[in-house]
């Protein structure tokens, strides 16, 4: 799966505000030493003062006033409080629970303030003493986030202060993300479409004024001296290929003429012009063809092909020239499936490969042939593959074959007729049909083209 620089972007900066945001937040939420300590101290004083003032009406023989007055305590600080004496009679608060009493008890034993600090409650006892010399412990619970003495949020309340904190800084984390890569995203499609012929394909200029769109700019300068670069080229082979076209149309008029008057002598050196000037021909059809090609637009009929019959006449016609080099030419598999495109252009393409093979077998073998037809998800294709048993290709020159008048050996290419046009223009006509090419060298010697076009019909699914 690939790796998208959009939520690389995305998930750092967010990922890195939300830390931030939770860092600050938790060493919000932990107050230090000092606060702590400032803290037990005013609550310690103010249990000491309402002790004291509850103890005041005991001594008064107002037990009712007493109770009526940590009532009030209650209701004004929203806390609970429970109050008992050194006997362990409650007072004040009901029923009171064990960890309170234990507390109230530590409280008495000790004669000062007693602290339970818990993660969500907090208890504090005080102590008091009447004037009969009776101790009473006073013990406050208080829940954090509450009471005139908070210090600690509950996790209810650290939820959502982090919670809305993170969702906005997930928006700017989008937004900022989206604004970096956006024109990258738009770059790297204009790239594909200029890799895949597309010559006129440009990024979309932005109204930024950064690094980013003066690469955008760059681009475009590029795509547009490439097109200009490759559309001169073109241009320029298709103007010398029908220029040329005269010229040799006269020199075999002139040589038609000098054969009528040649003598025995002269008729050797006329075969070779001769066979020179076809040659020039083929050449120069073949330029033409390959022009008419890189313009993008040479497809002008789409018909239903059947794949395994024109293969059928390619090995045949291609079996006939071979048997002058002692080979032959056998088709072999041949399922049966239509490509949607143009007959002259697949038929060149096949021939192209095949001759290929022909010029390069060893003597007494034969060029193999076969076509296997599949469908799998909805998705047709048709495999065409041919094999030669000749010397094959060095690794380091595969890539090259389909290059335009590239050439392994041009000593050897001379003596066989090639003009290094042939695959060049199989690799074109077949990425005109949406197909591939490719070569590699046989385990057992020998070079085998792989052609693979999309079929629009599967007649015989491959065995």
């Amino acid at each position: 799966m690939k790796s998208s620089i959009f939520l690389k972007i995305f998930f750092s900066f967010w990922l890195t505000q939300a830390i931030f945001l939770g860092i600050a937040l938790v060493n919000a939420d932990r107050p230090d030493e000092r606060f702590v300590a400032r803290w037990r101290s005013l609550t310690a004083d103010a249990l000491k003062l309402w002790d004291s003032g509850a103890v005041e009406f005991l001594d008064n023989q107002q037990p009712r006033q007493a109770v009526n007055y940590l009532h009030q305590l209650e209701k004004t600080t929203d806390m609970q409080l429970y109050w008992v004496d050194q006997n362990g009679r409650e007072l004040y608060g009901g029923k009171v629970p064990q960890k309170q009493k234990g507390l109230a008890q530590q409280v008495l034993q000790a004669g000062e303030p007693q602290f339970m600090m818990g993660p969500e409650v907090n208890f504090v006892g005080q102590i008091a003493s009447g004037a009969d010399g009776t101790r009473y412990a006073l013990v406050l619970r208080s829940e954090h986030g509450r009471g005139p003495f908070p210090f600690r949020r509950t996790r209810g309340d650290f939820i959502r202060h982090l919670l809305l904190p993170i969702l906005i800084s997930g928006f700017v984390c989008f937004w900022l993300a989206r604004y970096l890569t956006s024109p990258i995203v738009k770059l790297r499609t204009a790239t594909q479409q200029l890799a895949n012929g597309d010559l006129g394909a440009r990024a979309k200029q932005t109204r930024r004024n950064d690094e980013i769109s003066e690469l955008v700019f760059d681009f475009n300068r590029m795509a547009g001296r490439i097109e200009s670069l490759v559309s001169s080229q073109r241009q320029l082979i298709a103007d010398i290929s029908h220029e040329l076209r005269s010229p040799l149309a006269r020199l075999t008029v002139a040589l038609a003429l000098a054969r009528q008057r040649a003598n025995q002598e002269s008729s050797k050196a006329l075969d070779r012009i001769e066979l020179e000037t076809e040659r020039l021909n083929d050449m120069i059809g073949n330029l033409l063809m390959l022009a008419r090609m890189e313009t993008g637009s040479p497809v002008t009929e789409r018909v239903e092909v059947n794949v395994a019959d024109l293969l059928k006449e390619v090995a045949g016609d291609a079996d006939f020239e071979a048997r002058s080099r002692n080979c032959s030419v056998r088709l072999g598999e041949a399922d049966e499936c239509n490509i949607k495109g143009s007959p002259g252009l697949l038929r060149s393409a096949f021939e192209n490969v095949v001759r290929n093979a022909v010029r390069y077998t060893a003597e007494g073998t034969a060029v193999e042939i076969d076509l296997h037809c599949a469908s799998e998800d909805g998705t047709a294709s048709a495999v065409v593959t041919v094999r030669d048993h000749g010397p094959g290709v060095p690794e380091s020159e595969i890539a090259n074959l389909f290059r335009p008048f590239y050439r392994l050996d041009a000593s050897r290419e001379r003596e066989t007729g090639g003009t290094g046009l042939g695959l060049a223009i199989t690799d074109r006509a077949v990425r005109l049909h949406g197909g591939k090419v490719a070569a590699q060298n046989a385990p057992e010697g020998g070079l085998i083209v792989r052609i693979t076009l999309p079929a629009s019909q599967v007649l015989v699914p491959a065995s």
